[in-house]
């Protein structure tokens, strides 16, 4: 079968404006046909280069990370002395992304948090899309590690493991605010944001007097 010829034009104007759509109307409610016309493409060369609705999501998905990590400074992260100073200058961070990128941390955020939207076998493809083009917990987290005054008796892989339980708690959190506030941003997300400064703060000290 011979391999179909795309327009990087076209390419660029549908991912463009399905960005738009799926930012703003997520998955269930965006339709093809508005894609198609405010690319200014039928809906015929939609499917054809990205068969379905589906696909068109990852890709869109995908073309958003690899935009979006284009343009991010994880030195914010990395260069943090501890955890504590990780979390507050990446939120501060976070916050100005939010505001220069809305239609890509709005698509980001809400594929994250609205799972609902798609079938396990649908959101386990966005997860592998987030996996593939995303740093890792670990990529940002050990280089700070590192750093840190650990006792001799931590080791820095059961460190890591504790500290990721911690940002999965801060994750479920963040998750559930979006979803109840759809229209919230991270400005609004004082209360989870000094949540995880406490969290971090009890992993740094130990729960003992």
């Amino acid at each position: 079968m011979n391999e179909i010829v795309k327009d990087p034009q076209k390419i660029e104007r549908i991912l463009n404006a399905s960005l738009d759509r799926f930012a703003s109307q997520r998955y269930q409610r965006t339709k093809v046909d508005e894609i198609a016309s405010d690319a200014n493409v039928s809906k015929g060369i939609v499917f054809r280069y990205f068969k379905n609705k589906a696909n068109l999501y990852l890709e869109t998905l995908k073309y958003s990370l690899e935009n979006f990590n284009g343009k991010v400074d994880y030195s914010i992260w990395l260069d943090a002395k501890d955890m504590s100073e990780m979390i507050v200058q990446a939120t501060a961070y976070k916050i100005k992304l939010q505001l220069k990128y809305p239609r890509e941390f709005k698509l980001l955020l809400d594929a994250y948090a609205n799972a609902n939207d798609f079938s396990n076998k649908f959101n386990a493809k966005v997860q592998q899309v987030y996996e593939k083009n995303s740093q890792t917990p670990t990529d940002l987290l050990l280089p700070v590690l590192k750093r840190m005054n650990l006792r001799e008796d931590v080791q820095i892989d059961d460190a890591l493991r504790m500290i990721n339980g911690v940002m999965l708690q801060i994750a479920e959190e963040s998750k559930t605010f979006i979803h109840e506030h759809p229209h919230g941003s991270l400005k609004d997300m004082k209360e989870i944001i000094a949540h995880a400064k406490t969290y971090i703060g009890i992993f740094e000290r130990g729960i003992q007097k």
